[in-house]
């Protein structure tokens, strides 16, 4: 190869780089544009948690309430995507324990959390984006 064509490759090569353009062959995450909601991790506080267990215990009978345990410990991923909130939170329950847990939560802005129930394993259920579910390193099973 002769001098003259390793600087033409070179000043291609850095030309498409400077303009944000990949190279051939390079697997990209496209940029979030103005409008488009991005996947934001967020730290679950003892609120943001006690939030969820009165939301889950609004759907359990008011006799097994006080037997149930949770948001167990390292269990709760909390997120953002856009302008809503979402959450995965793991409880245990007499007779059954943690089956069929974690528990789905959404949340519209200025609404209270809302449990869309457990989710057997099928982690998103078409409520979680995907985005999110990739931030926190989940897989879903379904």
């Amino acid at each position: 190869m002769s001098r003259l064509s390793a600087t033409v490759i070179l000043v291609c090569a850095l030309g498409t780089v400077a303009l944000g353009i990949p190279p051939a062959g390079v697997a990209t995450e496209r940029l979030p544009t103005a409008g488009t909601p991005v996947a934001r991790n967020l730290v679950a506080t003892p609120a943001v948690k006690a939030a969820l267990r009165a939301a889950h215990l609004v759907l359990v009978p008011r006799s097994e309430r006080a037997a149930i345990r949770g948001p167990l410990k390292g269990t709760t991923y909390y997120g953002s995507f856009g302008n809503r909130r979402y959450a995965l939170a793991t409880f245990s329950h007499p007779r059954v324990g943690t089956t069929d847990q974690p528990e789905l939560f959404s949340k519209a802005p200025g609404r209270a959390w809302r449990d869309r129930g457990d989710t057997g394993g099928c982690l998103g259920k078409g409520i979680i984006p995907r985005a999110l579910l990739r931030l926190w390193h989940l897989s879903s099973n379904c």
